[in-house]
């Protein structure tokens, strides 16, 4: 069995959110505020021909802020919030009841919720005032010609401010915004705010580690909303601001409704064809949910070698196959070494049987494990049952029957001999050993303490490859390459793992860099550079029937088309060798063991190169158009009646714990320059997390142990 299972941390998706421009209340209306009266249970009625006097939602809601004794303080800042709280009970009731006795009068409805609308930039406010009803005083605001943008606007503030709760919440009124978007199909505007108050909620449903309950999948008609955002980023006067928040509603919906997303085929297209977008962001949010797609009933990467049957292997392979191993050279293919490995093993289990050196066999075990993968026969010492005639495993004198049981007892033999040189083969067996049993963490643990007194063996850094955590095991990747004693078989594992988790943490940092601020795109963008280039020497070296060739050509073709975008021909001829590469490996794989299993990153790729031509000849246009519109910002108010949108969009940044996160308008001008800035200046080793040399500050370093491995030729040029 396969040491490793090859798996994508890509379920978790990240939303993008709308902060929108800020507005801020004039000097004039924040001192006709007066302070909050508690005590009065009731309000002039004389405010209510103001407001019906009143030419713009502004000047409504200021009215409502005099008449309702709100605090005289902007509400977006902390100090005017903390009076609301001092008082709440009070002034939600009276607001409430001005909009149940003047039900019909629009401005008085939307002045009311306006007000309510601010309120919600503070969390706990916003829980209380969702609790009161809030959802079934905005709605209803829809109906009103005049009201109507002004109500969606809202939505957006108290989706943007909202916690899960909240949005679930008005999540379960997407089939009210699916209609008002189908009503009113040249309505840019409510296309916009509409979608733009769906994706985060939406995602808040469809995005948790958890598959929602289909129940609920069909409250919010999961498949309308994705059907009519699809209908209406083909429009020529969508914003940029809303495609933004499509690409992210759409590909967080693949996560748990693959199904659902199959039925809309040109919506997978849609994500194809936004690999070749100018956006990072864009690219790596279509990439994570065609990845996610195919999450559900993928196969794992688990591949089973029968003996017997590599050994009449290669009269099987069809003669190109042979002429491809033969050109590279026979002996250095995985075939061959693995070949060659079970020869030894057996060899070597033999002769223990007769002379019951276990320490002998711990070193030549020891020396086949770092040379390849299946160094390990899954067998065992046999006898005839005299009584059965059947064959049972035996000990014949020695602790174990099955080989792989073996290692633990060679680690201790070594260990027991006490030569300090043969020390790092004992922990070789035993993490060995862990790894056969499927307890990668306790050979992580071993790893780790073995590289304090050794770290120059490269088979450390193999093991903590294989742990789950990204950042590490794409750091051990890079150190166990710089080591001087490596095997192939050790290199091209490092390599290929150090493709898997770059490209992981490359796909999620870009995804998660609208809320992470601008330095996240150049640490995404050096994230993928990274997989991409050791994919690159991967496909380059690699003996033809590796068996990690198919995973890592999967990669390369993915990177290859986020990284270049719109600079590769829809026919994807520049891949054609990697194409050519990859169908020799499927014909080995099959003969050696079976088919490649149908892995998330397999279908992945299988998809997107199958649409990537419809996909182009679909949406390429629509995507250069968007493109094109990258310096777009969110919709300013355009008429009087919408001047509401920029108060509600002004909410300061101490309103609220949970702050307002980024959001992506355009793409990022990477400097290639500073790409350098986030790798160690030893091993290449991409982080976010580097520390600066103290003489020069120029040079990057993982740890000290990466500063002293480089001091030697660094030393020439360091200031210091």
């Amino acid at each position: 069995m396969s040491e490793e299972q090859t798996t994508a941390p890509f379920l978790a998706h990240s939303t993008t959110t709308m902060p929108g421009p800020g507005g801020k209340r004039s000097a004039k209306s924040r001192q006709s505020g007066r302070s909050s009266g508690s005590g009065a249970s009731s309000t002039p009625a004389a405010y209510i021909g103001d407001i019906d006097n009143a030419d713009s939602w502004d000047a409504i809601v200021h009215t409502m802020c005099d008449a309702f004794h709100l605090p005289s303080v902007d509400l977006t800042t902390r100090h005017g919030l903390k009076k609301i709280h001092a008082d709440f009970n009070n002034i939600h009731r009276r607001l409430d009841q001005a909009y149940v006795s003047n039900k019909g009068n629009d401005k008085i409805m939307g002045g009311v919720v306006g007000v309510f609308a601010k309120m919600c930039t503070d969390s706990i406010l916003r829980d209380k005032i969702i609790e009161g009803g809030f959802l079934d005083r905005l709605f209803p605001l829809l109906e009103f010609d005049s009201a109507r943008h002004m109500a969606l606007r809202a939505l957006t503030t108290v989706t943007h401010h909202g916690g899960a709760d909240c949005r679930v919440a008005i999540a379960l009124h997407s089939p009210t915004l699916v209609a008002l978007m189908e009503r009113y199909p040249d309505d840019s505007k409510i296309a916009e705010l509409c979608i733009v108050t769906l994706a985060p909620c939406v995602a808040a449903i469809v995005s948790n580690p958890e598959p929602p309950p289909s129940s609920t999948i069909r409250a919010i008609g999961l498949q309308s909303v994705l059907q009519v955002t699809v209908d209406n980023i083909r429009k020529p006067n969508i914003s940029h601001y809303a495609v933004n928040h499509a690409y992210s509603l759409l590909a967080s919906s693949t996560t748990h409704c693959p199904e659902i997303c199959n039925r809309i085929p040109s919506m997978i297209r849609f994500l194809v064809a936004g690999l070749r977008s100018k956006d990072w962001v864009a690219r790596c949010t279509c990439l994570g949910g065609l990845i996610r797609l195919h999450a559900k009933g993928a196969e794992e990467d688990r591949l089973m070698l029968d003996p017997q049957r590599m050994i009449t292997a290669f009269e099987r392979f069809p003669q190109h196959v042979k002429d491809i191993l033969v050109a590279y050279g026979a002996p250095k293919t995985e075939y061959f070494m693995t070949l060659s490995a079970s020869v030894a093993n057996q060899k070597a289990f033999l002769q223990c049987a007769q002379d019951h050196d276990i320490y002998g066999l711990g070193l030549k075990l020891a020396a086949l494990i770092v040379k390849t993968e299946f160094s390990i026969a899954q067998g065992a010492f046999q006898t005839e049952n005299p009584r059965t005639g059947r064959m049972e495993n035996a000990s014949l004198g020695l602790p174990f029957s099955m080989w792989s049981d073996a290692l633990p007892f060679c680690a201790k033999a070594i260990r027991d001999k006490g030569k300090p040189d043969e020390q790092h083969l004992a922990n070789i067996l035993e993490i060995k050993s862990f790894i056969l049993k499927g307890r990668i963490p306790e050979a992580v643990t071993l790893a780790r303490k073995g590289l304090e007194s050794r770290p120059d063996i490269a088979y450390y850094y193999y093991a903590i490859t294989l742990s789950a955590n990204a950042e590490e095991g794409l750091r051990a990747a890079k150190k166990g390459l710089k080591c001087a004693k490596i095997t192939p078989f050790l290199r091209f594992q490092m390599l290929q793992r150090a493709v898997a988790h770059a490209g992981d943490l490359g796909v999620i940092t870009l995804q998660d860099a609208p809320m992470d601020g601008d330095q996240k795109w150049e640490e995404g963008v050096t994230f993928l550079t990274s997989a991409y280039e050791d994919a690159k020497i991967y496909l380059e070296e690699a003996p033809p029937d590796n068996r990690n060739i198919k995973n890592v050509s999967y990669w390369y073709i993915l990177l290859t088309l986020v990284i270049r975008g719109s600079e590769i021909d829809s026919s994807l001829s520049e891949l054609k060798t990697v194409f050519r590469r990859l169908s020799i490996a499927d014909e080995i794989s099959t003969i050696l063991s079976a088919p490649p299993p149908k892995t998330m990153l397999r279908l992945t790729q299988q998809t997107v190169t199958k649409l990537y031509a419809d996909a182009v000849k679909e949406w390429g246009e629509v995507i250069s158009r968007f493109d094109e519109g990258a310096t777009d910002r969110p919709i300013v108010a355009e008429t009087v009646e919408d001047d509401l949108s920029a108060w509600l969009d002004g909410a300061q940044d101490d309103c609220e714990e949970d702050a307002a996160p980024h959001v992506f308008c355009g793409h990022p001008n990477v400097n290639t320059n500073h790409v350098k800035l986030y790798r160690c200046s030893w091993c290449g080793a991409p982080s976010a997390a580097l520390r600066k040399c103290g003489g020069c500050t120029k040079a990057r370093y993982c740890d000290s142990g990466c500063q002293k491995s480089h001091w030697k030729d660094h030393k020439k040029s360091c200031t210091r």
